[in-house]
């Protein structure tokens, strides 16, 4: 499995883009399946918060992710998973017999206590499986990824409006040069226009 050490995060710029094609994937066997998926664990920060594993599942006759289910073994509290295709089409097997085929913008939500078995049908399937609340590892992993206790950005957005959460205000905590909403802006967009030129001139749009 790759480790946490591979992905750069990005935590002091304050976003990062994940995708299919900058991510390090290495192929494994999950879940009791002996069908191996190309999988990368990008997000696992501890029991309780967020799990998040990026996987390209290969077409087969039998489970590609065998049937499991997120219990914590140590409370017994079962855990809810998300699933979201990407490209692809599947065959989602659960606990209670049903069956579903799901394609490219579906998303599957298995709730605490079904469990549930994943393959793909008619090529490759690339998934993103979310669990919003990991549970307890039998065998702790060599690492957490390392979530900063706080954040501090350069551009620090000030006061915000209430009702549509936008920013109003914002301040460059290097200089203290500040930015002020104009009054024809209902989206804030000029704030990004600003702190683009305001950090370093920057003018590029990342990838």
């Amino acid at each position: 499995m790759i480790t946490m050490d591979a992905i750069e995060h990005d935590f002091q710029r304050g976003w990062k883009r994940y995708g299919f094609d900058n991510l390090p994937f290495s192929k494994s066997a999950i879940h009791g399946s002996d069908q191996e998926v190309s999988v990368c664990r990008i997000f696992d920060r501890g029991y309780k918060k967020a799990h998040i594993s990026f996987a390209t599942v290969y077409p087969s006759e039998t489970d590609a992710i065998g049937m499991h289910m997120h219990r914590d073994l140590q409370t017994k509290e079962d855990m809810e998973e998300w699933y979201i295709i990407i490209d692809g089409e599947a065959e989602t097997s659960f606990s209670n017999g049903d069956t579903v085929e799901c394609k490219s913008g579906d998303m599957i939500a298995i709730y605490p206590g079904t469990g549930h078995s994943f393959r793909a049908i008619n090529g490759p399937c690339r998934i993103i499986s979310i669990t919003p609340e990991m549970f307890h590892y039998i065998n702790e992993p060599p690492e957490y990824d390392r979530f900063p206790e706080q954040f501090d950005p350069q551009i620090v957005v000030t006061e915000i409006n209430p009702e549509s959460l936008c920013a109003l205000k914002a301040i460059c905590s290097e200089c203290g040069a500040e930015w002020v909403c104009p009054t024809d802006d209902n989206c804030s967009s000029t704030l990004s226009v600003w702190a683009r030129e305001h950090r370093h001139g920057e003018q590029e749009v990342l990838k």
